[in-house]
């Protein structure tokens, strides 16, 4: 009786959808509208308010510390320190900016950084001037005569990105390349592999993007945005 009864009100007989039409998308759609109709208020504080001042109060930082472990920690790590192909974000270094502003349109857009195969271009010995010259742009060793050669191949090739100085352009996710810091390692390997076969930064290749989360809605979006900012700010306090 109890299983007749079922399968009459829910989906369970081939393509008949149940006399109420559950669905469990429409569940997960209720809880989550419900959620956010209750937790609104707790946002709505924050909207209006400058982002650095979001970023010093506490229960706006518990807040998005939350969010963080739950939307980011998979790919930054929940101590927010990154890994390979996923940048560290309690340091200063920023592809595409750590201004607020420009952490909130990461956040809600996405980002999705392209370094082009070289490989074809320059050929395996003009590769290998390039790279050499690269090492020498932060301090790494080098083959002096190499980095000679590559220093017009690197402005022929790749300045128009990373600046003619190696320090990078955040509007195009370009990478400093004169720090200590290197998304994806500085070996002499790792550095001829990314200018041999470029970094399409896509998921799916296994390598590093940035996805969108405009579906989290702006309230959220700052409230995560303020804790990012935090993370390599010290806010000021109130």
């Amino acid at each position: 009786m109890f299983g007749a009864v079922y399968l009459a009100l829910y989906p369970g007989l081939g393509t008949f959808n149940g006399v109420l039409g559950w669905t469990s998308t429409g569940q997960y759609e209720r809880e989550r509208a419900d959620v956010d109709a209750r937790v609104k208020p707790l946002y709505a504080k924050y909207a209006t308010m400058d982002l650095k001042a979001v970023a010093a109060d506490p229960a706006a930082r518990a807040m998005g510390e939350r969010l963080f472990l739950t939307y980011c920690s998979q790919c930054h790590g929940s101590d927010a320190r990154g890994s390979r192909g996923f940048p560290n974000l309690t340091d200063r270094d920023w592809l595409w900016g750590g201004a607020p502003e420009q952490i909130v349109e990461t956040i809600t857009n996405g980002r999705t950084g392209v370094m082009p195969a070289l490989a074809g271009a320059l050929g395996d010995e003009g590769t290998a001037d390039v790279v050499a010259y690269v090492r020498t742009l932060s301090g790494l060793p080098a083959d002096p005569l190499k980095a000679q050669l590559g220093k017009p191949l690197f402005a022929q090739y790749c300045a128009a990105c990373h600046g003619a100085d190696g320090k990078g352009n955040p509007l195009l996710g370009a990478p400093n390349l004169t720090d200590a810091i290197w998304l994806f390692g500085s070996s002499e390997a790792t550095i001829r592999q990314g200018v041999v076969g470029g970094r399409n930064t896509n998921l799916s290749e296994g390598t590093s993007a940035m996805p969108a989360w405009k579906s989290l809605g702006a309230e959220k979006i700052r409230l995560l945005a303020a804790y990012v900012w935090g993370l390599s700010n010290t806010p000021a306090t109130k």
